[in-house]
């Protein structure tokens, strides 16, 4: 055996023992989580409700598994998380006390790793670090979640410079394949849909494995692959 098919065992065998994400909302989730190695896609426009719904998938997922949040909007409200969190914890443990879940809660939120990126070198200096040594030092991660994917396109956009919102999605969602393939964990993320539009064939497509659209209608409702949903706040 050689020294890069033994890497890949171990790192094979590491990911088979990682916590499986499970029981999430079977509307979206039919096998209740995504596979390991799965990217999903939570898009939509401004103010449609992506952050709401990727922080209730986070809150399900740190009762079953460690969990590393990269907040790369930097609009993630600490305390809503929090509340989230604690209802999680709560809807799955209908029969615990005050103080059983109160230590529940505590540990969950030991297991959300939040890091703040506030640019695309930061970003960067965050997904080398998960893949270098953050997920070959802890077992228990299955998922990483990022709000905003493509929050500094504007910033990082040189002067006469053209390059498409789909080609900056697809760098950056090729990193995250990458790491996803190779440690056997998932990915939740936001972007905005103006980035996921692909007008030219030629360009290099990253295959995504769940899809999740939300719209915000004039009427005020909220839909979610064409469906009404509510989002509790």
């Amino acid at each position: 055996m050689d020294i890069t098919s033994a890497a890949t065992l171990y790192l094979q065998q590491l990911g088979e023992q990682r916590p499986r994400i499970s029981d999430l909302n079977p509307s979206i989730f039919t096998n209740g989580g995504p596979d390991p190695s799965s990217l999903v896609e939570i898009s939509g426009v401004r103010k449609s409700g992506k952050s709401v719904l990727l922080m209730q998938l986070v809150s399900h997922c740190v009762t079953r598994c460690d969990v590393i949040f990269l907040n790369v909007s930097n609009k993630i409200d600490a305390q809503l998380l929090g509340r989230h969190v604690r209802d999680a914890v709560e809807n799955s443990n209908p029969n615990a006390t005050s103080a059983e879940l109160e230590d529940k809660f505590e540990k969950c939120m030991d297991s959300l790793e939040i890091i703040n990126c506030f640019s695309s070198a930061q970003l960067e200096m965050a997904i080398k670090a998960i893949d270098q040594y953050i997920l070959l030092d802890n077992g228990r991660i299955s998922l990483i979640a990022v709000d905003s994917l493509c929050e500094f396109y504007w910033l990082d956009l040189e002067p006469e410079a053209r390059q498409r919102k789909y080609t900056y999605y697809m760098n950056w969602l090729a990193r995250l394949r990458k790491i996803c393939n190779k440690f056997y964990v998932s990915c939740i993320y936001t972007v905005d849909s103006s980035f996921t539009k692909n007008q030219y064939a030629s360009s290099r497509s990253i295959s995504v494995d769940y899809k999740l659209h939300l719209d915000y209608l004039k009427s005020g409702v909220r839909t979610l692959n064409d469906k009404n949903i509510f989002h509790k706040q």
